[in-house]
């Protein structure tokens, strides 16, 4: 069984491109190019996230926050953003999975 990775970028070019090059390495890929989708991929339970933080509507972090309502993996921030503060919201945003069912 591969591992699912679930990337989530408003950008489609790096969706198909990240996708392209985990796919060659074996990974199985869920895609999703806004919060919604993602929201709806998560059901199918990756293993891990690449999450971009800048995207139109719900932003990443948000998106972060309610994926956390439903699953406890890895979480990897897709973002040009360097502040201290902005990594200080990124790691509240992933600090509380939910309790292993």
């Amino acid at each position: 069984m591969s591992i699912k990775i679930l990337i989530v970028d408003d950008e489609k070019d790096i969706v198909s491109m990240l996708g392209t090059f985990f796919e060659s390495k074996g990974f199985f890929v869920l895609s999703a190019i806004n919060g919604a989708e993602a929201l709806k991929q998560v059901e199918r339970k990756p293993d891990i996230i690449l999450l971009d933080i800048n995207m139109p509507g719900s932003d990443g972090l948000e998106v972060c926050q309610r994926i956390r309502d439903h699953i406890s993996c890895p979480i990897l921030f897709l973002t040009a953003r360097i502040e201290d503060a902005d990594k200080v919201k990124g790691y509240n945003a992933v600090k509380n999975p939910p309790e292993e069912q």
